[in-house]
């Protein structure tokens, strides 16, 4: 790998939120063992469940993560942003992943082989703990939406939902994060209509509090939508 793609690797690891806890020497390993992959939108991406699965850190662009049995709908968990991960469930399970994944817009990712990570892990025990209560945070949100989609209105679920898909990278105070997501995929996120999801986002709007655009949907005002989102919100 070229030593400008791994220096941007580095550079992504050292500024998300996930991994910039680690001491520089990890972040260093990381680095060296990730490898720079580049997609087309709606390109699939492999690699994500199975024995073989990889660990994926979002670089540029974003990552689609779904669901879809035969015989049911399309269920979408997420669309993450940079600096957020996937797969490492399927990594330290060895074969537990169920989800597909799919570049959202022209996206690069950055990928470390579960069997080297393992072995990463395995040589430094320490590393462990950082990366189980990353499994552990999600395994929180898991629990906190389903809680939300059986006990919360529409409305609380749509704000809570942005919220919790905010990009992984470090931000400014006054940051203006852009999610990007279609709100068909919002809707589908939520269990409900595209219809009943785009009036409430209308409605946010009129407030002042997010944009929808192409593709996107942009938080306006952070501290007005974290206090209609309530407590116990965890983001991805």
């Amino acid at each position: 790998m070229q030593p400008r793609q791994q220096a941007g690797i580095r550079q992504t690891l050292e500024q998300s939120l996930h991994f910039r806890d680690l001491a520089a020497r990890d972040l260093d390993r990381l680095a060296e063992l990730a490898r720079l992959k580049r997609m087309r939108n709606q390109e699939r991406i492999e690699n994500v469940g199975g024995y073989d699965a990889h660990l994926w850190v979002i670089v540029s662009g974003a990552a689609r993560i779904s669901t879809k049995a035969s015989d049911s709908p399309e269920h979408v968990y997420a669309v993450l942003g940079p600096g957020n991960f996937f797969g490492l469930a399927a990594v330290i399970g060895k074969g537990l992943g169920i989800l597909d994944a799919h570049a959202f817009g022209a996206t690069e990712l950055a990928w470390i082989d579960g069997a080297a990570l393992v072995k990463l892990l395995e040589d430094r025990p320490a590393l462990w703990r950082h990366f189980a209560e990353l499994l552990s945070r999600r395994l929180a949100i898991a629990l906190m939406l389903l809680r939300d989609n059986t006990s919360s209105t529409l409305s609380e679920r749509l704000v809570r939902r942005l919220l919790v898909l905010r990009p992984a990278i470090a931000e400014s105070a006054d940051a203006q994060p852009v999610l990007p997501m279609t709100q068909g995929d919002l809707a589908r996120m939520l269990g409900t209509s595209r219809s009943r999801a785009n009036a409430e986002l209308r409605r946010l709007e009129s407030q002042g509090l997010v944009r929808a655009g192409y593709r996107s949907i942009t938080l306006l005002d952070l501290s007005r939508l974290y206090e209609l989102a309530g407590k116990d919100l965890k983001a991805f």
